[in-house]
């Protein structure tokens, strides 16, 4: 080959990884600009406006290279660091999708403040950073980049309001869980070079130590930390003592961040890692998952059933939630890798709409609460006879939680179907067993909601009128009722998209 088409060829390389990496790109650029902005004119809303043209730009250009090709098959190693394919970005625009909702809700809390709050918005930004690098990770030193820099700035907004209740001790509390979880996760990382010498997740399967031998007792042990490290992110049990705590003192839309961003982006370098490394291939690796998705599934659900605060009671169910997602790990060979990413992202995307339409409807009654002079948290009996005074915000609610509860005719029925499946065809007859006991207890605390929506009469209620609410935006409220209802009826329509 002569030098001038070797250069052609480098160039055209760089230019393809350049557009390949463009979302990410795009993320860090905001951000640079966005302190630029600050620096230059501080303004709420014109730094809020920006985040959100940053975010919907980056969801825009991960849709347009989804659907452009490029990323089929193998997916793109942009550098050793980096390889980005479908999954990826698809895991990336549900990330966006739920920061844009984050951003939007935090403005209705914001707005009553009389800081400015510019540098908050930032950190969502930079908490997106974080969890892009982490989807797109290839490499052990690169998911941890993405890991601190995730945690570090979470920190900063759980605290961020530090004049309200329980603010600093949360604060507090999730700096010191997130540094024990990157203890364990940087641990774990060191024992496995010491007996691979790669830090790569794309370990040549013929040297894997896992194939030809039984585990050695250092590779045990740092799959095990660093498992460890993740399972504290992802709030499963037994590592999910700080979760009610950090989702009650948290600011209701960071606790929102925290329970969709944060765990989505964990939970996809987790599958990236175990799939490329082969640990469903390895009998101790699984008895463990196995062990963690069934205490996470029993654990999160029963605590859940004496919870009135509605913040604690998501924080139970979403470790429940991720005990069932454990369920896709568990597969019997490599050709059902995957339907396991299909049924990944089907069930996150139910998750992550369910939570978003709930925690929207919690912040409404906490902005109501804050015009009356009340600080106090949004409890179940705020919601008796919510239907008789908002029908539309009612109905998004039921919607959700018939959802989250695995109800025929909803998005997380199918997620959950899809979740039985891969645990029939792995033969896991103890998920299977988990899953639907899980799901049957959920529905004891569930289904209770509902019916409290639907009381007549109640003295208990909160009597929202139509001059002291605060109104939902009517076109979101109907969008998250549609795009639900739509997908937990035509399910294919989303996961013929997901392959």
């Amino acid at each position: 080959m002569n030098p001038v088409d070797k250069v052609s060829e480098i160039t055209l390389m760089n230019t393809e990884m350049f557009i390949v990496l463009s979302p990410i790109l795009l993320l860090s650029f905001g951000i640079v600009l966005s302190l630029l902005l600050i620096a230059w004119q501080r303004s709420q809303k014109i730094i809020a406006l920006f985040s959100q043209l940053i975010l919907v730009f980056t969801l825009l250009l991960s849709m347009h290279l989804l659907s452009s090709g490029i990323l089929s098959g193998a997916g793109v190693q942009i550098t050793p660091l980096l390889k980005v394919d479908q999954f990826s970005y698809l895991s990336l625009s549900l990330i966006c999708l739920s920061a844009l909702a984050v951003i939007s809700l935090s403005k209705q809390v914001l707005k009553s403040q009389v800081e400015v709050h510019d540098e908050y918005y930032l950190l969502i930004l930079l908490v997106i950073l974080g969890a892009a690098i982490l989807v797109a990770s290839d490499h052990f030193a690169s998911m941890f980049l993405g890991f601190e820099l995730l945690s570090i700035s979470l920190v900063g907004l759980v605290g961020y309001f530090r004049e309200q209740k329980y603010a600093v001790e949360t604060g507090f509390k999730y700096l010191i869980l997130s540094a024990c979880a990157s203890s364990f996760m940087l641990l774990g990382i060191a024992f496995i070079y010491s007996q691979t010498g790669n830090l790569s997740f794309a370990i040549n399967s013929a040297t894997a130590p896992w194939h030809s031998a039984p585990l050695q007792l250092f590779n045990s042990i740092g799959v095990l930390l660093l498992f460890s490290g993740i399972a504290f992110k992802l709030s499963l049990a037994p590592f999910h003592f700080w979760a009610p705590d950090v989702y009650q003192g948290a600011p209701t839309p960071i606790t929102l961040l925290m329970a969709t961003v944060s765990k989505i982006a964990m939970f996809t370098v987790l599958m990236k890692c175990c799939f490329a490394q082969g640990y469903y291939q390895n009998d101790h690796f699984i008895d463990v998952i196995i062990a963690v998705a069934l205490l996470s599934m029993f654990i999160g659900n029963t605590l859940a059933l004496k919870q009135q605060n509605i913040k604690r009671l998501m924080a139970y169910s979403s470790i429940a939630h991720f005990g069932y997602l454990l369920i896709v790990l568990v597969i019997s060979a490599e050709q059902s890798i995957g339907f396991a990413w299909r049924s990944a992202l089907f069930y996150l995307t139910a998750y992550l709409l369910a939570n978003v339409a709930i925690f929207s409807i919690v912040i409404t009654y906490e902005q109501y609460f804050s015009q009356n002079s009340t600080e106090r948290e949004v409890c179940l009996n705020d919601w008796q006879a919510m239907f008789w005074q908002h029908r539309a915000q009612a109905v998004l609610l039921v919607f959700s939680i018939l959802s989250l509860a695995g109800i025929p005719l909803t998005m997380g029925f199918v997620g959950k179907f899809y979740l039985f499946n891969q645990a029939v065809i792995s033969q896991s007859w103890w998920l299977i067993t988990g899953l639907v006991i899980g799901s049957g207890i959920g529905l004891a605390y569930y289904l209770p909601i509902i019916f409290t929506v639907f009381k007549v009469n109640s003295s208990a209620a909160t009597h929202i009128t139509k001059d002291n609410a605060i109104k939902a935006p009517k076109i979101f409220i109907i969008f998250l009722i549609i795009i639900s209802f739509y997908f937990g009826v035509f399910p294919d329509s989303l996961s013929q998209y997901l392959l």
